[in-house]
């Protein structure tokens, strides 16, 4: 067996958990308040202690039409996703491009992905089960599943699917979810910004007899003199005006 890295924990009844106990801590993922890498590693932990067979398992996401590890159990893991990227080939690449299932019951015997094969064989890894992760019919990227025996997942891969349907659900529930929070953040900000850059207009209105348009290029020119953000010098404006200075901008 692989050497395996530190595992999260699960309330699911026992260190390996039935599938439907995943398939629960599953839906309850999204709602732990977890970052989206955190929710990756439960993903693939999980994965690991369910799928009978899994030595190690790692998450391939496609970014930018290009794939990458976001998250692994096990270093031999990366490794063997790192080979397939490099050769541009090998079950998991297959298995997203296919949006199909992808096992294998022996690398020794294998033929396919011949630019991939030696690296592998190398690694120890004896055989794999490549899972494709679909949101709305498209394959974003593969749950993979490692083993140092042959034929790990010949009697696994119906349980495999099962777990990959539900973690992908949930990958895309978390994606959206952070997008969702991220834009409420950005917006919070934006509005923050808007406000105090309209205080810095009022008061340059009044302090200089202008009308609003010309306050706010007199901010953007002090902008451009400075080299400094028009909110950083709307707010040194209105925080000097609390403080009673009453000073425009440098």
């Amino acid at each position: 067996m692989f050497s395996c890295g530190p595992r999260v924990s699960f309330e699911v009844g026992s260190d390996e958990p039935t599938l439907e106990g995943s398939l629960q801590e599953l839906a309850r993922v999204l709602f732990a308040g977890r970052t989206a890498e955190a929710t990756l590693h439960d993903v693939a932990d999980l994965a690991q202690r369910t799928i009978p067979g899994c030595d190690a398992a790692s998450v391939t996401i496609i970014e930018g039409g290009k794939p990458r590890t976001t998250v692994s159990t096990a270093e031999i893991a990366v490794e063997v996703d790192r080979h397939q990227y490099a050769a541009d080939e090998g079950p998991c690449l297959e298995a997203v491009r296919s949006d199909q299932v992808i096992r294998v019951d022996s690398y020794d015997g294998e033929s396919r992905w011949p630019a991939f094969l030696p690296a592998v064989v190398k690694s120890g890894v004896k055989s794999s089960l490549s899972l494709p992760l679909v949101a709305v019919d498209e394959a974003v990227g593969a749950l993979n599943l490692y083993s140092s025996t042959v034929e790990a997942f010949v009697d696994a891969e119906p349980v495999g699917i099962v777990f990959a349907g539900q973690a992908a659900i949930t990958l895309a529930n978390a994606s959206a979810y952070h997008k969702a929070a991220d834009l409420a953040r950005n917006l919070a900000l934006a509005l923050e910004h808007r406000d105090i850059i309209g205080q810095a207009k009022g008061i340059l209105m009044a302090q200089d007899g202008v009308s609003s348009e010309e306050a706010f290029d007199i901010l953007r020119r002090a902008s451009q003199r400075s080299n400094r953000k028009v909110y950083d010098l709307a707010e040194e404006i209105v925080n000097r005006n609390g403080n009673g200075t009453g000073t425009g901008p440098g």
